[in-house]
C-alpha cells in the first residue's frame, strides 16, 4: 500500500536505507539532499519503505506545484527491487490532485510512463571507473595536453571562491540561479562531508572549479565553472582529468550529471562518458499552461 507522509511524520532512517539499497542509488534522493533543496517536501511511500517517491512540492501565487529542484537532477519513484509492472503508475495516481501542475524528473529505473502524463527524455553521462582508463576521445586528449601545458596548480577551494568564479568569471556567462541557494546547498553537503570543492590556478588566480558530491556508489559532479581565461587554457579539461583519477576506486561511477546541450553532451563523451536516459514528465490542470517546451 502506497501511503502519503508529510515532512515530519517521514522516518528517516528507513527512508535512506532504501535509497542506499535501492536498484539506482544516488545522491539526489537522500533526505539530508532533499532537505537543503526542497525544504518540506512530502513522500509516497510503499509498505515498509520498500519503495519511495520525494513530493519535491512549492508554492505560487496560492497553488501548490511540484517542481523538479535545482541541482537535483534525477527522483522520482526509488525501488530496493526492480519495479513491478504498473507500480510507477501507481506512484504517479497517488500525487495528491493538490498539486495543480507537475513537471519533475524521473530517474532511469522508471521507464513506464503511462500515456496521460506528457514525457520528454532527458540524457545524463556515467563512466565506469573500474573500467580502463585510456578513455578519452583523441580531440578531448590534444585539448588535455595543451592545457597540461599551462603551469596549473590543482587544491581544494571555499565554496565562496568558487560562487566568485561562477558569478565573475566569464563576462557572458551568468547564472540563473541565486547566489544564496548554491551556497546553502553546497555549504550544507561540505558541513555533511557529502562534497568537497576543488580549484586549479594560474598563478593566484582561478582559472576553474568544480563542486563533488558523494553518493555510497558513485561520484557526482554536481556543478563547475571557469573564466574567460580557464576556458582559453583548456583548464576545465585538466580539471576534469585530475577529478577522474582522484575518483578511480572499484565499483565507483563517475556521474556526469548531464547534459542535453550538445557541447556540453560531446565533452562528456570525450572522457569516456557512456549516455544514459531518464524520462522528465509534466501534468498541468491549467488550461493555460498546456504547451509545454521540452
Amino acid at each position: 500500500m502506497i501511503k502519503l507522509l508529510i515532512h515530519n511524520k517521514i522516518d528517516r532512517e528507513g527512508w535512506d536505507n532504501c535509497i542506499r539499497n535501492a536498484v539506482f542509488e544516488t545522491i539526489y534522493p537522500y533526505s539530508w539532499y532533499l532537505d537543503l533543496v526542497s525544504p518540506g517536501w512530502e513522500a509516497l511511500v510503499l509498505d515498509d519503505y520498500r519503495a519511495v517517491m520525494p513530493l519535491t512540492w512549492t508554492k505560487k501565487l496560492g497553488f501548490r506545484l511540484l517542481l523538479q529542484p535545482i541541482l537535483a537532477q534525477q527522483l522520482g519513484v526509488f525501488s530496493m527491487n526492480p519495479l513491478e509492472s504498473g507500480l510507477l503508475h501507481e506512484f504517479l495516481q497517488s500525487i495528491p490532485s493538490r498539486f495543480r501542475y507537475i513537471d519533475i524528473c524521473l530517474n532511469r529505473e522508471n521507464p513506464e510512463i503511462p500515456e496521460k502524463w506528457k514525457s520528454f527524455e532527458r540524457q545524463n553521462y556515467e563512466l565506469d571507473l573500474s573500467g580502463p582508463e585510456d578513455s578519452y576521445h583523441n580531440n578531448t586528449r590534444r585539448n588535455l595536453q595543451k592545457g597540461q601545458s599551462q603551469d596549473f596548480e590543482f587544491r581544494s577551494i571555499s565554496v565562496r571562491e568558487y560562487l566568485y568564479l561562477k558569478f565573475h568569471g566569464m563576462k557572458d556567462a551568468r547564472p540563473r540561479v541565486r547566489w544564496s541557494y548554491l551556497e546553502n546547498l553546497f555549504g550544507g553537503l561540505l558541513r555533511l562531508g557529502k562534497a568537497d570543492v576543488f580549484g586549479l590556478f594560474q598563478g593566484d588566480y582561478l582559472q576553474a572549479a568544480a563542486i563533488l558530491g558523494y553518493a555510497e556508489s558513485r561520484t557526482i559532479y554536481l556543478n563547475g565553472c571557469n573564466s574567460d581565461a580557464g576556458k582559453e587554457n583548456r583548464a576545465m579539461f585538466v580539471l576534469m582529468d585530475r577529478l577522474i583519477s582522484q575518483s578511480r576506486g572499484a565499483g565507483r561511477i563517475f556521474d556526469f550529471e548531464g547534459s542535453n546541450i550538445p557541447g556540453v553532451a560531446r565533452f562528456y563523451e570525450g572522457f569516456g562518458g557512456r549516455r544514459t536516459v531518464y524520462p522528465r514528465i509534466v501534468k498541468t490542470s491549467f488550461p493555460f499552461l498546456r504547451k509545454v517546451k521540452s
